[in-house]
């Protein structure tokens, strides 16, 4: 299969390295417009994983081989909590690394996202919403998301809300950054 880019470019230049020791995975539409998964694995050999899903607003360039600085910084918290393996979803699955250029909600967001998503929420002990600010065109498809997803009975947390009720984005938060309960408003 072709790499993502070959068929989108969600934009964006930073591509990290993994850091050592992190077994990546992705999962991507056939058409690579769209990201509903991205996993990072370190659980040491014959030890139980333990996941925490972050969920962000929409995918940027992190695949399998590459992470971006969100993700990056994501993971960095996920190991700094004694996790073994981050679950990446997002409420929106196209990508692009600027919300600006995010289609019209009726193509921002895949029929496989919502799956997915749940999915990987049966896997995480924690459900981290981490999605920012988003224009309020996508509030119907983002509140869908977050009901699903606490509907799974999964401890839903965040860094804080912002003034609209969104969950803060981590990018740019302290290491030390305390999670709060999230309430769907």
């Amino acid at each position: 299969m072709s790499a993502p880019e070959d068929r989108h470019d969600p934009g964006g230049k930073v591509r990290l390295r993994l850091p050592d020791g992190i077994i990546g995975g992705a999962t991507f539409s056939p058409c690579g417009r769209y990201r509903q998964a991205l996993t990072r694995d370190w659980t040491p050999e014959g030890a139980t994983p333990r996941a925490v899903l972050f969920v962000g607003m929409n995918p940027s360039v992190a695949s399998a081989e590459v992470s971006d600085p969100t993700c990056h910084r994501e993971l960095t918290f996920a190991r700094d909590w004694g996790y073994t393996r981050y679950l990446k979803g997002n409420v929106l699955d196209w990508r692009a690394t600027s919300p600006r250029d995010l289609p019209a909600p009726d193509l921002v967001c895949s029929p496989a996202n919502i799956p997915a998503l749940l999915a990987m929420a049966e896997e995480a002990e924690l459900i981290v919403m981490a999605y920012g600010k988003l224009h309020a065109r996508y509030g119907g498809i983002v509140r869908a998301a977050t009901l699903a997803l606490a509907a799974t009975g999964r401890p839903l947390r965040c860094f804080g809300l912002n003034k609209d009720g969104s969950a803060k984005h981590p990018l740019y938060l302290r290491k030390d950054a305390a999670l709060v309960p999230f309430s769907i408003a």
